[in-house]
């Protein structure tokens, strides 16, 4: 998996639901045959859209429609899915991320050990999430997603709209907030906004990617092996697999300083889903999620009204 996409490489990751319908024929005839290395066609035809690999793994579905979180949704990705372009060749876009990694790996602001200027919220505000800039970006994550804690002190002091999300009967304190659909997430964005002076927002499913790959070229942060207690997922070898959410902050980070950008909870972004708004995009897989929707590339969607015991958030800022 690539780390870093050149901007050759246009669009993120597109999902595709049973509501949606099969693509047509003539969207994918001669594509799959037409292609580099690095997913750029060969076939002019293929340029805006092409299909490389669909995967379906279905299951049941709701009275609205909607998926359940039983269901393995249709999964398109920029690693075996759907990928715009710009028709630019394979060569180009493989030489082009290659000087980014390069550049990145030579940087200094790259380098793990390097990451400075961790923002002070949580001194000034110790209600306040903790966020890391992200090293030759311009922007902020949170050192952690969301907990239950940082949440009940939203409603404890007026804000978040009153909801008390169900802790599942695990706990709340420093597990991460689960229940809260992406609406929820504004409200608690607009609380914290409104407290500190500061523009939150959440990130979107691009710089989620970069922020949770941290300068790797592996299919996690990691390695290419879910490996064992790296994180928490259906598979992942905790204690926690495939039963609970695991406290914010339970296994390693990333290079970037980044905890539980894999596994435990998926995490809203703010990128609709192709242009869908009342859709939006989460990435990072779950403590009941197989190890491979993990990957910085497998992002979902779901209406921006859903509710799952599997999803939660984390908070980002624009950086001058």
């Amino acid at each position: 998996m690539k780390s870093v996409y050149s901007t050759c490489l246009l669009g993120f990751i597109f999902l595709v639901s049973a509501e949606a319908g099969a693509l047509a024929p003539s969207d994918t005839s001669g594509c799959e045959s037409n292609t580099t290395i690095a997913g750029a066609p060969t076939n002019p035809e293929c340029v805006e859209v092409m299909r490389l690999a669909v995967k379906t793994d279905r299951g049941a579905r709701g009275a609205s429609g909607e998926a359940s979180e039983n269901e393995r949704w249709t999964e398109f990705d920029t690693a075996q899915g759907f990928v715009e372009h710009t028709g630019t060749s394979g060569t180009e876009i493989q030489l082009a991320a290659q000087h980014e990694r390069e550049t990145l790996g030579e940087s200094e602001s790259a380098v793990p050990n390097a990451v400075k200027g961790q923002e002070a919220d949580s001194g000034a505000c110790p209600d306040c999430p903790e966020l890391i800039p992200i090293p030759g970006n311009k922007f902020a994550l949170g050192k952690y997603t969301v907990t239950f804690a940082e949440w009940d002190a939203c409603v404890a002091e007026g804000g978040c709209g009153g909801y008390h999300p169900s802790d599942n009967g695990w706990g709340r304190g420093n597990r991460p907030v689960i229940n809260v659909n992406w609406n929820d997430a504004q409200a608690y964005i607009e609380w914290l906004s409104n407290k500190t002076g500061k523009a939150y927002r959440l990130p979107t499913a691009k710089e989620w990617e970069i922020a949770a790959l941290a300068g790797s070229t592996t299919k996690y942060y990691w390695g290419d092996d879910a490996g064992r207690n790296n994180a928490n997922c259906d598979g992942c070898g905790s204690e926690w697999d495939n039963k609970r959410t695991a406290p914010a902050g339970s296994f390693k980070p990333n290079a970037f300083g980044l905890y539980d950008m894999m596994g435990n909870v998926w995490q809203w972004t703010d990128s609709c889903w192709k242009e869908n708004c009342a859709r939006r995009m989460f990435c990072g897989g779950s403590w009941n999620h197989r190890p491979e929707d993990m990957r910085a590339s497998a992002c979902k969607w779901f209406d921006t009204s859903k509710r799952m015991r599997y999803l939660g958030f984390r908070l980002a800022r624009t950086l001058p």
